[in-house]
């Protein structure tokens, strides 16, 4: 009977050992896996920090000032936690200026949403612009372009994050302006950008003196001739709008 049922008790003991085994792997698996979530999340959230320093550093101390150390003080967080998210200062900048872009961007389209159709939407647009160069992200943005024609490893780093933005900028004026019933959509596309270089050189000027009546008066000046743009494309507006 012993020889009979030996290897039937060895087989559900085998049987009862893998499944505890595989049961234990799933548990370590799981508490893996939430390690890891865990782990990404802080990782994320250390990133997410380090990138709205680099930004505030970039719009309240300049280019020059925008250390790895002014940065890291700024968010909390050890140099090592800096240098596992961004290798060098290049790497932090490019990343801020990618993510100032994307707010930006992000803050001109939530503001369009807005309007109440199509043609508001593009005939607002120089003024939104505008509004979009101002805000932090804006200044730290015009700040890492501004040393980037000076330091080839930024401007190396900016170029392709550059690129991307603006087709999508280019992609968003299509679409607004095709919405809106323009015939000549290309022609819009180049408009705005026209405004947006504009608009970002009038910010510049403005940087050291925000009272320059001169700078003012060609801001408005600018405004008026994205309304006569309107105007060509769209028609005159309707009274009262």
């Amino acid at each position: 009977m012993l020889t009979i049922w030996a290897p039937v008790l060895t087989n559900r003991l085998c049987g009862g050992l893998i499944l505890s085994v595989m049961q234990t792997r799933t548990d370590l698996s799981g508490q893996e896996a939430g390690a890891r979530r865990r782990t990404t999340r802080r990782g994320e959230e250390t990133r997410r920090q380090l990138i709205q320093s680099a930004i505030e550093c970039l719009c309240e101390k300049g280019y020059a000032a925008t250390s790895i150390e002014a940065v890291m003080e700024r968010a909390s967080v050890s140099r090592g936690s800096v240098l596992h998210q961004f290798p060098t200062r290049t790497a932090l900048i490019a990343g801020a200026v990618e993510a100032a872009m994307e707010i930006m961007m992000a803050h001109t389209r939530e503001r369009m949403r807005a309007l109440p159709d199509a043609q508001a939407r593009y005939r607002a647009m120089c003024d939104l612009f505008w509004e979009t160069q101002k805000i932090p992200e804006g200044a730290a943005v015009t700040e890492a372009l501004l040393a980037s024609r000076w330091d080839a490893a930024l401007g190396e780093a900016l170029r392709p994050i550059a690129m991307r933005i603006e087709a999508e900028i280019d992609q968003d004026t299509r679409a607004t302006a095709t919405a809106a019933g323009v015939k000549d959509v290309e022609a819009c596309t180049v408009h705005a950008r026209v405004l947006i270089l504009t608009l970002r050189g009038i910010t510049l000027e403005l940087m050291y003196d925000k009272g320059r009546a001169m700078i003012h008066r060609a801001l408005e000046q600018v405004r008026a001739q994205h309304v006569v743009h309107c105007e060509e494309m769209l028609g005159p507006a309707a009274s009262g709008s």
